[in-house]
């Protein structure tokens, strides 16, 4: 219920409006402070943060959120967004009881919620760009790893190409060693020839042959050895720098996923940032 002839001179209304900057205080930001009887405006402490002028004296409508709360004895909480003064508030109208519960009047606090609309934007924005370096970090760390496999596999043909240059090194090995077989099979052939004379003069020409066809594949086998092994050595520095390179990229991707750990914590505390906003 609430009085019908209750005015500004209520003992418990005059207790509000003589300790209406002390309430101000009580709040740790600039708030707004509306203190009215059931008809009008007694006080209203301003805050700097809310543009808005002064209604103190001014006559309560009765169709405006301080007369419905009156009227209905209860608490209510309204958003008042920046299109109508500039700035986003909340307002909370409280009725004003007497010692015997009597609604006399109302008290207002309005409080300016410019920052936590700042902070809530910040948060957002910073959530989504962290979500966005996260997504293209995430694409670097795909392509550090493709680049990583690339180079194993390199690698291992690298290995497979030096077993290949050993092998085929043995094979030279072989071949000089029949060389030098031949070689000595001519030599003889020419003893055996001279031996014979005249006979073995057709014998001699084809020992000369298999003599100089032997000297021929021994000097093409020192040939192919000397290319193997300055293959051999090119191979083993493209080796060196394969490896080199495995160990960077492990390396680079090993601090791509610490950056996306770290990304993702920021964009988790962004998260909380928006929501305190939102609650504040």
């Amino acid at each position: 219920m609430y009085a019908n002839n209750e005015n500004n001179t209520d003992e418990t209304l005059q207790f509000f409006l003589a300790h209406a900057q002390t309430i101000k205080q009580l709040f740790t930001e600039d708030v707004d402070v509306t203190i009215t009887s059931k008809e009008k405006v007694l006080e209203q402490l301003l805050s700097n943060e809310i543009p808005v002028q002064s209604s103190k004296g001014r006559t309560l409508q009765q169709d405006e959120p301080m007369m419905q709360v009156i009227r209905s004895n209860k608490i209510q909480s309204m958003y008042i967004p920046a299109e109508l003064y500039g700035v986003p508030f909340t307002a909370t109208m409280v009725p004003i009881r007497n010692a015997q519960g009597t609604v006399v009047g109302g008290i207002g606090i309005s409080r300016s919620t410019s920052k936590q609309t700042i902070l809530k934007e910040v948060s957002q924005q910073f959530a989504t760009s962290s979500e966005e370096i996260s997504a293209s970090t995430e694409e670097l760390a795909t392509s550090a790893s493709s680049f990583n496999d690339y180079m194993h596999n390199l690698s291992n043909s690298q290995n497979e190409m030096s077993l290949q240059v050993e092998e085929t090194t043995k094979i030279l090995d072989m071949i000089n060693s029949v060389a030098k077989n031949t070689r000595v099979l001519g030599f003889n052939a020419g003893i055996e020839a001279a031996r014979a004379g005249e006979y073995g003069r057709g014998f001699g020409v084809v020992a000369k042959e298999i003599t100089r066809l032997a000297d021929q594949s021994a000097d093409s086998v020192n040939e192919i050895r000397q290319l193997l092994q300055e293959l051999n050595s090119k191979v083993a520095n493209v080796v060196t720098i394969v490896n080199d390179a495995i160990d960077i990229s492990e390396n680079q991707s090993a601090v791509i996923h610490e950056i996306a750990q770290s990304i993702q914590t920021l964009t988790d505390g962004a998260e909380q940032i928006e929501k305190l906003a939102q609650k504040m």
